[in-house]
């Protein structure tokens, strides 16, 4: 009490160590980074969609499309005026939609090494976050076209219906025609072209004969013309001599007077004679005139029997022209025989084709099945759950708390370690230079006994501090409940061993100090290390295993896993506390063992 400018510093200086620290770390767990830089070159719905991102964990401060936005962008994060900036090529959103990887250019000053980390994971992060809408989206538009080709081999498996009964169709069809060909009688043809052949031979024969004939009828008729010739020949003779005896008539009734009664009769005779004799000639030119048109009949006759053997002649070349095409006709029998062989075979092949093809259409419906139940079973997924198939789910257990709260339980045993190594040592330095240890040493005070009343008396003071602290955590940080008697007495258990071991600790040291300036070194050499190796700037999960094993085990670590155990968890450590003992134990013993006259 009479050093009022000490206990004003061990009042004062915890609490404005206190809350400086909660002034620079009571931020959220999702504290900003700092500003980044962007040049956004491309100015899409795509690279739109990446800067909010990225907008969301930190400040953004637009560098604007122009060509040299990179530039200086670049500069300014070279010459310390950023931390980050982030480059978004032009064409970025084409890209992405062409299948073609986007290089997105993160400059970013890695000597700030505090918050490069943090920036460089906000970026990552909402890379990531942009990537997976990217990618759901176009997932989605695949999946709609997916559907689209369900939907098109539903229609399908209608059509494949529609093919069978078109290849029953077509088998009956074939059947027919296949009947059709087989009844089909060729030999029958091939009897009839030869009966036809025959007949043409049998034709030509008979119009050779009836050649003949004509030719002999021709023979015939000539003889009848020399016949009729010599007839006219006879009757002109006769109608002469008809002529001749009418004159000789004419003169004997010319010398006989045909007046006279006896000459009456002779004439009458004469007469009679006469008109007999001109009938006859009559009759003789009569006949002259059919043995005329006999002959004129007769030539006409001539020249039919002529135009016959000439038709005979032409009937005669055609049988042959008929041969011909009969024999070309049994060509083509031969042909269609064959043709209709080789039809009936394709036949039989066309509907083993289409047997094939009914049976294909089985196993071609089974695959549209199949690929319609594995189509369903893809789209009816979410495209996130393709993208990412795991998602973090964070259960924060205690909540969305500030970062100072977590760091309180390891924040209150290093103010009390510092003052706790500060106050025993220099305390008793001066105690030293006051000849307090060397009265001590004559007046044969047991050595042990000196150290531990200086460590229990130092622990004493610092006592009310120690509830000043977890007054003020509790009530100003809400750090734990004021009215929770449980949590006030392990609080306070933890934070009393916690001033015994380093007031032990600190004592041991002004033991071995010459001045204070020498204490106040030492504990901060002391002090430091245990500082570093406590976890609290440093994780365990970072070190080494061996510096991380020895880390754990030092006095500042065990009490900082003690404040956390009963303030964080509520489940005080037995072990911390033992230990903690154990520490102060040794260094006392030490202590007591180190004092010298």
């Amino acid at each position: 009490m009479r050093e009022r400018r000490t206990l004003l510093l061990l009042i004062a200086a915890p609490l404005l160590v206190l809350f400086i620290i909660s002034a620079i770390f009571n931020e959220s767990l999702a504290q900003k980074g700092g500003a980044m830089g962007v040049c956004d070159l491309d100015r899409t719905n795509a690279s739109t969609l990446l800067v909010n991102g990225i907008r969301n964990a930190s400040e953004i401060q637009d560098y604007g499309i122009g060509s040299d936005c990179g530039t200086k962008l670049i500069r300014d994060v070279n010459g310390g005026r950023l931390s980050a900036g982030l480059i978004i090529p032009n064409g970025f959103e084409q890209g992405i939609q062409m299948g073609e990887t986007q290089n997105i250019t993160l400059i970013l000053d890695n000597s700030r090494f505090q918050v490069s980390p943090t920036l460089e994971a906000f970026v990552k992060a909402a890379v990531q976050e942009t990537d997976q809408k990217i990618g759901e989206s176009f997932i989605l538009s695949v999946w709609q076209k997916l559907n689209g080709a369900s939907q098109d081999l539903g229609n399908l498996h209608g059509n494949i219906n529609e093919t069978r009964n078109r290849t029953a169709a077509m088998r009956a069809r074939l059947n027919l025609t296949s009947e059709s060909l087989k009844a089909l009688n060729i030999s029958g043809v091939r009897d009839d072209i030869n009966l036809a052949n025959n007949s043409t031979q049998e034709t030509r024969a008979t119009l050779s004969e009836a050649k003949d004939n004509l030719t002999q009828i021709e023979s015939n008729f000539a003889d009848y013309d020399q016949t009729l010739n010599e007839t006219e020949n006879d009757l002109v003779q006769i109608n002469d001599s008809l002529a001749n005896i009418s004159g000789y008539i004419a003169g004997m009734k010319a010398g006989v007077n045909c007046s006279d009664p006896v000459s009456i009769a002779y004439c009458l005779s004469l007469d009679q004679l006469d008109a007999k004799v001109k009938n006859a000639s009559q009759t003789v030119e009569i006949r002259l005139e059919k043995v005329h048109k006999a002959r004129a009949d007769l030539i006409a006759a001539n020249l039919t029997i002529q135009i016959f053997k000439a038709k005979i002649d032409a009937a005669q070349n055609s049988t042959y022209e008929a041969e011909a095409k009969i024999a070309d006709l049994n060509g083509f029998v031969d042909d269609l025989e064959r043709n209709r062989n080789q039809a009936i075979q394709n036949i039989d092949e066309v509907k083993a084709s289409l047997d094939e093809i009914d049976g294909n259409t089985y196993h071609l419906e089974d695959i549209i099945s199949s690929s319609q139940k594995q189509i369903a079973e893809v789209t009816s997924r979410s495209p996130a759950s393709v993208i990412s198939p795991m998602l973090v789910s964070t259960n924060r257990i205690f909540g969305q708390r500030p970062f100072f709260n977590f760091m309180l339980p390891s924040l209150l045993p290093l103010i009390m370690m510092f003052i706790a190594l500060f106050l025993a040592s220099t305390s008793l330095v001066r105690e030293k230079h006051g000849g307090t240890l060397t009265r001590i040493y004559a007046a044969q005070v047991n050595k042990f006994e000196f150290a531990a009343i200086k460590v229990i008396s130092y622990t004493i003071v610092l006592i009310p501090e120690a509830i000043l602290l977890a007054l003020v955590a509790s009530l100003l940080y809400n750090a734990f409940p004021i009215q929770d008697t449980n949590t006030w007495m392990m609080v306070m258990g933890t934070m009393v061993l916690l001033i015994f071991t380093f007031v032990a600790g600190g004592v041991l040291i002004a033991i071995h100090s010459d001045s204070e300036s020498t204490a106040f070194l030492a504990s901060l050499v002391i002090g430091l290390p245990l500082l570093f190796l406590s976890g609290l700037l440093f994780p365990f999960e970072f070190m080494p295993p061996v510096v991380a094993l020895l880390g754990t085990l030092m006095p500042l670590s065990q009490a900082v896993i003690g404040m956390q155990s009963v303030i964080l968890y509520q489940s005080p450590q037995m072990a911390t506390s033992l230990a903690l003992i154990l520490y102060g134990s040794i260094f006392t013993l030490l202590a007591g063992a180190s004092i010298r006259k």
